[in-house]
């Protein structure tokens, strides 16, 4: 089931977007949020388009200048807000699975202590409204950066185990650094229900496939056996859609399991 992001096509609307996604031959769209609110889209009317072209819908909850465990406690607040409004979002839209990205520390690692109970608190309002709304919260693990605080599948299962909830997870081969074993972290991760693929490189992330480092042909067979949404991810601004094109000279090489 191989999906697009949204956010390749950003300078289009998603009801638009979801048309050229099928134009290009995907089955699937992980519609951003923020994409749907910057164009001020209907809900109704993306839910329309995908039914007409037969995508399939996820979600990627609101993550842009977020920390649903900051010091900030109105930081936090408005944090947990636009993600429960992401939550309805996918409701209206008929996406059943929510990507979140987990919160971080705001100062330093040695301030952890402090965030972790926050984080879980956070995590648990959020699971149990997705319970509510009949959705899954799929929470992402993130690049190993200094501040954040969920970048190993032990960090994640750990997490995830700590909830009251039930919630998935979401494996993204960019944010695995390129030291390090793409297949032993697939395979350690604990309940994957989406996988997010783009390439990079010692710099960037997110860049197109077979642009950058990853090694693609190690992981890519791997990523087909748990059948679920294999999300092409990136951000493209422009109207020719260029990046959009440069992943698809990728998977339409013949090694690329067919869409």
């Amino acid at each position: 089931m191989l999906y697009v992001s949204s956010t390749l096509m950003w300078k289009y609307p998603v009801e638009a977007a979801i048309l050229i996604a099928r134009q290009y031959g995907f089955s699937g769209m992980e519609v951003w949020a923020e994409h749907v609110w910057f164009h001020q889209s209907n809900p109704q009317e993306i839910l329309d388009a995908a039914k007409r072209s037969g995508l399939k819908l996820t979600l990627h909850a609101a993550s842009w200048d977020l920390n649903m465990c900051s010091l900030n406690q109105g930081i936090r607040k408005q944090s947990i807000l636009e993600i429960k409004r992401s939550l309805s979002l996918a409701r209206e839209i008929g996406a059943k699975s929510v990507t979140v990205h987990p919160g971080r520390v705001t100062l330093s690692a040695k301030n952890r202590g402090w965030h972790e109970p926050i984080l879980i608190e956070s995590l648990n309002e959020l699971a149990q409204e997705a319970c509510r709304l009949g959705r899954v919260l799929s929470i992402e693990h993130i690049e190993p950066l200094p501040k954040e605080m969920i970048v190993t599948p032990a960090d994640l299962n750990r997490l995830r185990a700590s909830l009251d909830y039930p919630t998935s997870a979401t494996f993204d081969i960019a944010h695995v650094p390129l030291t390090s074993s793409l297949t032993q972290f697939y395979q350690e991760l604990d309940g994957i229900d989406k996988i997010h693929v783009s390439d990079a490189t010692a710099t960037k992330l997110h860049v197109p496939l077979g642009t950058g480092e990853i090694d693609l042909p190690g992981i890519w067979p791997l990523l087909w056996e748990k059948h679920c949404p294999v999300v092409v991810e990136g951000f493209d601004d422009s109207r020719d859609l260029s990046m959009l094109k440069q992943n698809l000279l990728f998977l339409q090489h013949p090694d690329c399991v067919s869409m």
